[in-house]
């Protein structure tokens, strides 16, 4: 949490999510990006914002279905890390991309996953 999820998909695609110090997205807050040139007929793109994953353990069924979630409707995710990864959170990537195999979700492609690492 507090890793400025927010800030950086503001500053990739343009989006208008509400920053500040000390301000937590809670839930998911969705932005309507516009592409330069269209793809597969479409000029835009949704881009989600989710809250942190809470790695105290306290709500994991809520974070495993977010995850679930964003990686069964995105095509691509971008995992932002402040400092180190903690084992939980490790754990619940490892739950989620075996139980989104497992679903057996149709899919035109699955998702690429790139890591930030903000330091």
């Amino acid at each position: 949490q507090s890793s400025g999820k927010s800030t950086l998909l503001n500053y990739l695609f343009g989006c208008k999510f509400l920053t500040s110090a000390g301000r937590c997205t809670k839930g998911i807050y969705a932005s309507l990006a516009k592409l330069s040139r269209p793809v597969n007929c479409s000029d835009q793109f949704l881009i989600l914002d989710t809250e942190g994953l809470d790695e105290r353990g306290s709500l994991i069924q809520f974070d495993r279905t977010m995850v679930l979630f964003c990686l069964a409707v995105s095509q691509v995710v971008i995992i932002n890390v402040k400092g180190e990864t903690g084992r939980e959170m490790q754990n619940l990537l490892q739950i989620c991309a075996y139980s989104i195999n497992k679903l057996k979700v149709r899919r035109v492609t699955a998702p690429q996953i790139f890591f930030v690492l903000n330091q």
